[in-house]
């Protein structure tokens, strides 16, 4: 993988020829070291009111679990916000369908095109888990993974920036890291995703991820960046999304100000994962809990931030303080107040649904899918909500629930209310299919206000495939075949019979 050279100054990168000895291999030196240096010196993507949003979606935002939102949350020209609760934002406030929603989207454009339109990038392919990159643009022009270590280098400069252009998908896989080091600041790194992203359950990712399509956060996943959608959803499931601020420009970064809270619930029994994500400062940080402790079974990596583990006991609320130290001179300290409530696994519930529909459609025409909703206990759920993301191109007909009731047209949300401990319902959900031939790719998820230790089961996928409609014929139209098959099959005989006279 050809990789750019980091290592020279910015006088360098200008040193003039000597006089009267430039000769035309020297020149042809000088000019490709020059535009190595200009590949390293990367603006910050200008965000704009964007970059208020922790959380941005074209379609709808859904979530599951006690999910923490860093800052604004919004969705345009969608209007469906599911999942809070149990989800909470901090420090911002959630806008649907709003002309605060709206401009965002139009300035998440602008960025957009400005980071897929950067020129003289190194190019990158399959996976970048186990390398160091120094700061610079990046391209791939199909998808790109991580697995493992990412390791993001700003060279000791804190305005150092890192462009990513990746042609259709990004993956980062289970447990998957993406690690700063160098000065390297969240709020200087950006993705630009041709088609989804998609960031694998209890990985940790920086940078703000502007995708065209959709944005996923699997179970667990922290985000110390924002998730940036433009025309499809954003999707969380117990998760930390951490807004880090506008870009760094000078020379030295923001003074450490904050430092989040891990994730505020957990369940006896159930694996726990969640991070402390500083704002601003010097890395590397150092975190520690004081006053008070964590629930007993849940640890914290003093050097990484991560609190792991899986709780233990009766349950109950445990009361403590988190502290970031920064490595600056002399050093800063960020505190805050934090609880993590733990619940016995006797009141959980665990809510499921199954998503079934027909194999195959035809253009144009009704297509009937079926929700069945289960509340596997042991507690009753409290609120429990459906929301079907409805495939683009597909029309709303009509939605009918077993219990409760429904709305929305593009993002269908039904509002099913308490269920019972073994108790299930359905919903009966009825679109009209695009008038193009493809696939149909549809999304259903259940949340509740109870804690619920099993969110795998939490959502479910229908896929169709298109046949091609065969048109029906009206009476004129079967009557003028008919007429051209009795006019093909008198001119059939007349031939014939000459040769059976001469016979």
């Amino acid at each position: 993988m050809p990789m750019p050279v980091y290592t020279r100054t910015g006088r360098e990168c200008r040193r003039s020829p000597e006089r009267g000895t430039l000769n035309k291999l020297s020149l042809l030196v000088f000019w490709v070291a020059s535009s190595v240096c200009l590949q390293a010196a990367q603006l910050p993507v200008a965000l704009n009111s964007a970059g208020n949003f922790t959380a941005l979606a074209g379609s709808t935002v859904t979530n599951t679990g006690p999910t923490i939102v860093n800052g604004n949350l919004g969705v345009s020209p969608g209007s469906a916000v599911t999942g809070f609760p149990p989800g909470t934002v901090v420090g911002g406030a959630i806008h649907a369908a709003d002309l605060t929603a709206a401009t965002a989207q139009g300035d998440l454009t602008t960025a957009y095109n400005d980071a897929a339109g950067r020129t003289v990038p190194a190019i990158v392919a399959g996976d970048l888990g186990g390398q160091t990159l120094a700061a610079g643009l990046y391209k791939s022009t199909s998808s790109l993974g991580i697995t493992g270590v990412l390791t993001l280098d700003g060279g000791g400069n804190a305005n150092s920036v890192f462009i990513f252009q990746i042609g259709s998908a990004l993956t980062t896989a289970s447990g998957s890291r993406v690690v700063l080091i160098g000065s390297a600041q969240a709020a200087n790194i950006f993705w630009q995703v041709g088609s989804s992203a998609t960031l694998g359950t209890y990985s940790v990712f920086n940078g703000t991820i502007m995708a065209q399509a959709s944005v996923s956060l699997a179970t667990g996943a922290v985000l110390n960046g924002r998730a940036l959608a433009r025309t499809g959803a954003v999707t969380l499931d117990t998760n930390t999304a951490v807004n880090p601020g506008p870009p760094v420009v000078g020379a030295t970064p923001p003074a450490l100000t904050a430092v989040t809270c891990p994730l505020g619930v957990a369940v006896v029994g159930v694996a726990y994962s969640s991070l402390l994500v500083p704002t601003g400062g010097t890395a590397p940080y150092t975190f520690s809990i004081t006053p008070g402790s964590l629930p007993p079974g849940l640890n914290l990596n003093a050097s990484t931030g991560a609190v792991t583990g899986t709780p233990t006991g009766a349950g109950g609320i445990s009361n403590f303080g988190d502290t970031a130290t920064d490595s600056a001179g002399p050093p800063v300290t960020a505190t805050n107040s934090c609880s993590i409530n733990v619940a016995p696994l006797s009141n959980t519930a665990d809510v499921s649904i199954v998503k079934t529909g027909p194999a195959s459609y035809t253009v144009n025409s009704n297509v009937t899918y079926n929700l069945a909703v289960a509340n596997a206990g042991p507690s009753s759920a409290v609120s429990v909500t459906v929301t079907d993301i409805l495939p683009a191109g597909t029309t709303f007909v009509s939605a009918t629930p077993s219990t409760g009731s429904c709305s929305g047209t593009s993002a269908v949300v039904c509002s099913l209310g308490t269920m019972a401990s073994g108790g299930s319902a359905t919903i009966v959900l009825v679109v009209m299919s695009p008038s193009s031939l493809g696939s149909l790719t549809n999304l259903a998820t259940v949340v509740s206000t109870t804690p619920d230790p099993n969110t795998a089961n939490g959502s479910s996928t229908w896929t169709a495939t298109s046949n091609p409609a065969v048109p029906a014929l009206s009476n004129w139209a079967l009557g003028l075949l008919a007429l051209l098959l009795t006019g093909y099959a008198l001119r059939f005989v007349r031939k014939t019979r000459p040769r059976q006279a001469a016979e």
